[in-house]
């Protein structure tokens, strides 16, 4: 699996873990001021993992911060490295197949969304863990090609900046392989039945995100849980594993470079969010956090 297309699935995976927010602190803004104590300033930026030119067109406020900086800080290297490493742990190891795991008439399902919506043969759709199947479904039907993260990365060198990671991808990994497999085979098939719902879930996605609306991004699939109350646990599960815990990891990870002051901090707009999010973790343990009105060029 090609790591910008992860990059982009996890849009949709956090899409539909979406249902288990409600309305919380730091609804709305992608551009925050961090600072204490006389330190340098630093931002943290909200992204969205998709390729949309029109999040790629930078504001002049992202682009002044930026500029201004000493690092950008992002969650993953997009890097030969990271795209390994999912790739490998995208498969099933021998003697293991995603039809005996998910069984014949959820993965029929599966592989049919598969083939038809992203050219993977019913083959290898056996050979996928059933988080890599799901990840795969929660992302556009479309090519994706530099997604918002790596057009900052490519930008900050281009500039001379040093590109550093919060986390690595094994890490990320880890992250989406601790959901129950019970949860995420669960995930798979609602993902394949609904699949038109999916698609258009991202694309409304997108809109609040350029609106800067991060309660909304959160609110945006709750029609899922509304229709199937039963899936609240596969989703709070996944919500807990991929959006909550790498939260608090981040801003653990993320100290050392605002104390230091001058860094850029690119991470996904969702982990911005609420009352476990990362602005709200960092205010807590005493930063100053200044939302920064944007201006689309």
């Amino acid at each position: 699996m090609p790591l910008r297309r992860f990059a982009a699935a996890l849009v949709g995976l956090l899409v539909l873990a979406a249902g288990a927010a409600v309305a919380a602190p730091f609804e709305r803004g992608l551009l925050w001021r961090v600072e204490r104590d006389g330190r340098p300033a630093s931002h943290v930026y909200g992204t969205i993992h998709l390729d949309d030119a029109r999040a790629k067109a930078f504001s002049p406020q992202v682009d002044e911060a930026l500029a201004a900086s000493r690092t950008l800080v992002v969650e993953m290297l997009d890097d030969a490295d990271s795209r390994s490493a999912f790739e490998t742990a995208a498969r099933l190891p021998p003697g293991r197949s995603l039809r005996t795991l998910a069984g014949p008439e959820s993965f029929e399902r599966v592989a049919s969304r598969l083939a038809e919506r992203y050219g993977l043969p019913a083959a290898a759709a056996e050979r996928l863990t059933p988080w890599a199947a799901y990840l795969t479904l929660s992302q556009p039907p479309r090519p994706q090609g530099e997604i918002v993260d790596a057009a900052l990365q490519r930008i900050a060198r281009q500039r001379g900046l040093p590109v550093v990671p919060l986390e690595t991808a094994r890490e990320q990994i880890a992250s989406i392989a601790a959901v129950q497999t019970v949860h995420m085979l669960t995930l798979l098939e609602v993902q394949a039945r609904r699949h038109d719902e999916t698609v258009a879930a991202i694309d409304a996605l997108l809109a609040r995100y350029l609106e800067e609306d991060l309660d909304g991004m959160l609110q945006n699939e709750e029609l899922a849980l509304r229709d199937e109350p039963s899936l609240r646990p596969a989703y709070g599960d996944l919500f807990e594993q991929i959006l909550v815990r790498r939260s608090a990891r981040m801003v653990e990870r993320m100290r050392p470079r605002l104390e230091r002051g001058g860094a850029f901090i690119a991470i996904g707009a969702l982990h911005l969010h609420g009352e476990q999010g990362v602005l709200a973790l960092l205010e807590r343990a005493g930063w100053r956090v200044q939302r920064v009105a944007l201006k689309r060029p």
